[in-house]
């Protein structure tokens, strides 16, 4: 599991040191649907659990994610976004948001495709609060793009207009 950092670099959980300083994640904060923002949350509170997985492909680039979270999704020609649970997905067509909040200057919308399931993986995830979307990058590297994640859905609006979150 990738998160984006503040240095817009892309950091992998799976491979974290038993000390670190100072790591932060990006966070889009739906606590208050009216201004939607985002957040750079230090890294405190690592959860780790055993889950099954889905590896997804959005736009050629490939992702693996716990099966009981829900990804957003949005409609190019309405600039509407919803979150939608990744076991909803298969063969649908949707196409999920894609943007990088620290500099990204346009978004877009790449095709959500389930390619493979495994029963059960070790993962390791920032502790979330209720309201916030993890923000996380599609490949290694700088400035990568980001596509957006939530395990709750508490707090997050149904429907979330393209114009807030850009």
């Amino acid at each position: 599991m990738n998160i984006l950092t503040v240095d817009n670099n892309t950091y992998n959980l799976n491979a974290v040191p038993t000390v670190v300083e100072d790591l932060q994640y990006c966070v889009l904060d739906c606590t208050n649907p009216k201004a939607l923002d985002y957040f750079y949350i230090p890294l405190i509170f690592l959860e780790s659990f055993n889950a099954p997985a889905v590896i997804l492909d959005i736009g050629g680039q490939t992702i693996e994610m716990p099966m009981d979270w829900s990804i957003m999704i949005g409609e190019k020609e309405l600039g509407v976004c919803e979150m939608v649970p990744l076991t909803s997905l298969n063969d649908r067509g949707f196409e999920a948001f894609v943007y990088n909040p620290f500099s990204g200057y346009t978004h877009d919308f790449k095709e959500v495709k389930i390619v493979n399931v495994f029963q059960e993986v070790k993962w390791f995830f920032p502790k979330l609060k209720n309201g916030h979307i993890l923000t996380a990058p599609l490949k290694q590297g700088s400035k990568p793009n980001c596509i957006y994640f939530a395990k709750e859905l508490n707090q997050i609006p149904d429907q979330i207009q393209v114009g807030d979150l850009v």
